[in-house]
């Protein structure tokens, strides 16, 4: 099953915030997926 991570949770990520645990282990099980919306939104981000 994916997990599609909303842009909320990502910018949370980014600064290290609450749910950077449970992203992690998303990532490392590499069910993580990303539209192009969401990357879109991202973009200033980084």
């Amino acid at each position: 099953m994916d997990v599609l991570v909303d842009t909320s949770i990502w910018i949370d990520y980014f600064k290290a915030g609450d749910s950077s645990q449970d992203l992690d282990y998303l990532i490392d099980e590499n069910i993580v997926v990303i539209n192009d919306i969401i990357l879109t939104e991202l973009v200033p981000y980084l």
